[in-house]
Parts: structure tokens; sequence; C-alpha cells
């Protein structure tokens, strides 16, 4: 009975079944044991990796980045545009600057030689009637008689009321040969607004005006005035050069030499102008 049952167990049939319920077992072992992440795969899902917290960081900054660059370069546009805008401006203010600084400089050598006729210079009489025979006429006239032409003064309630208008209008009454309106006109500016900063170039204006209209001694008192009052006028040097003409006018030839003496000293950068009008007077005076 032993001995059948020994045999009965070494069958091959139960040998081949026994290995195949332990090879049945062996793969239910591994199943069970597979990780998760290969079930996804074995079960048709894509694996999909979360997004990494600090790429999603460095992207966002690089957008923000992008976004500043683009606001900067727009602001940069602008300025340029607007810097462009005020070179062009000021371009055009220093040419009109220019174009009345001409004229100023046509007007003054105008008048400059009408007190060449104005003192008996002969020559520049000559050469005036040459180039306005009917003004000059009029103004030779008046020189040679002694007699000064006076227009009408201005109605002082006219004149603009703001400083940059009356100013304006105050040397238009001068350039245009007005002078007794000028000289109001001036005074009253200078009383309106003694610190404006076109004061210094009314009380030059103001001392022409007493000086065209040969009222020397007065021109001679504005003038002085300017040189007290504003050592540092841009109009200093032709000031003196004109003091010491009108002292000359007036006979008083040593005194005008004294003057005109010190102008190199005070004004060592004193115009061209200034210079030789300063030289004109130095030899009509006789200055040794």
């Amino acid at each position: 009975m032993k001995a059948r049952a020994i045999a009965l167990t070494r069958d091959p049939v139960n040998e081949a079944i026994l290995a195949l319920l332990a090879g049945f077992a062996c793969l239910a072992a591994m199943l069970m044991l597979t990780p998760p992440a290969h079930a996804q795969v074995f079960g048709g899902q894509p694996y999909v990796a979360a997004p990494d917290p600090a790429v999603e960081a460095l992207r966002n900054k690089v957008i923000q980045l992008e976004s500043d660059l683009k606001a900067a370069t727009d602001r940069s546009e602008k300025l340029g545009f607007d810097l462009a805008q005020v070179r062009k401006t000021a371009e055009d203010a220093k040419a009109a600057q220019a174009a009345a600084e001409q004229k100023y400089q046509e007007l003054m050598s105008r008048v400059e030689k009408l007190e060449q006729i104005a003192s008996g210079d002969t020559a520049a009489l000559a050469a005036a009637r040459a180039a306005r025979p009917g003004e000059v006429t009029i103004n030779a006239a008046a020189a040679q008689t002694g007699a000064t032409v006076v227009a009408p003064p201005v109605n002082l309630a006219s004149l603009p009321e703001d400083e940059e208008g009356m100013f304006r209008e105050s040397r238009t009454l001068l350039f245009d040969n007005e002078y007794a309106s000028a000289e109001a006109a001036f005074g009253a500016f200078l009383k309106k607004y003694p610190k404006s900063k076109n004061a210094h170039e009314a009380q030059y204006m103001l001392g022409d005006t007493l000086l065209y209209q040969n009222r020397y001694g007065e021109a001679v008192s504005a003038y002085e005035k300017l040189l007290n009052s504003y050592p540092n006028s841009s109009n200093g040097a032709m000031a003196m050069a004109k003091l010491g003409r009108s002292l000359r006018l007036m006979n008083k030839k040593s005194e005008a030499c004294q003057v005109l003496a010190l102008l190199p000293k005070q004004f060592p950068k004193a115009s061209n102008q200034a210079k030789e009008t300063a030289q004109s007077e130095r030899e009509r005076a006789g200055c040794k």
C-alpha cells in the first residue's frame, strides 16, 4: 500500500501538474508586486508629468520682461519725438533771435548815420541823401537849423499793460524814430516794472531817446544811471560809448575822453560795435 502511494507520487503527470501550479503561483505573485506606474502603462493611459514650478516661474518672468521692454521702447520713441520737437522749437527761436538782432543792428547803424548828420558830417549827409533822399532831407534840415522833429507824444493809456507787450511797444516807437513817444513809453515802463528783466535795456533805450532829441544832459544822466544801477548789463559798453558822445556834443571833450578811456578797462569783452563807436568818439573829441 505504501509502495503504491510512492509510485503515485512520482507519476510524471502529477509532477507536471505540480510544476504548472507552481508557475501560476509565481506569476500571481509577480503581478501583485508590479509598481502602479507600470499598471498605468499596461492599462493604456499615457503618463503626464506634473508642471515644474521653477520652469513656470522662469516663463512668467520672461513674459514680464518682454512686456517691460515693449513699454520702455514705447517711452523711448515718445521721448525721441518730444526731443525732436524741442530742438525744432529751439532752432526756430534761435533763427528768430538772429533775425531780430540783425534788424536791431541795421536800425542802430541807421541811427549812427543820422547822428553823424546831426553833428555836421557832410560826407555822411551826402551818403544818406543818396540812400534815402526824401527822409534824410527832412532830418538834415532839422539838424542844420538846430530844430528837433518831435512826434506827438504817445497816449500811455494805449500801451499794452503787460510787461512784455509794453516793452515791445516802447522799443517799436524808438525804432520808428518817434523819440518823444518812446521816451514817455520807456519812462512809464520803468516806473511800472522797475525790476523787470528788461529794465536795463529800457534804461539804455531811454538814454537813446534823449540823445536823439539832442537833450544831451538828460542823456548823460540816463546812461550814468544804467552804468550805476545795472553794471552787468549787456548794453553797458554801448552806454559808456554814448555817454562819451553826449559829453562831446555838450562840448565837454575832456570829460568825454576820460569816460572813453575807461571803456576798455571796464568792458574788456565789449562788442565790436561798442569798440568802433568809442574809437569814433575819441577821434571826434580829439582824445590823445
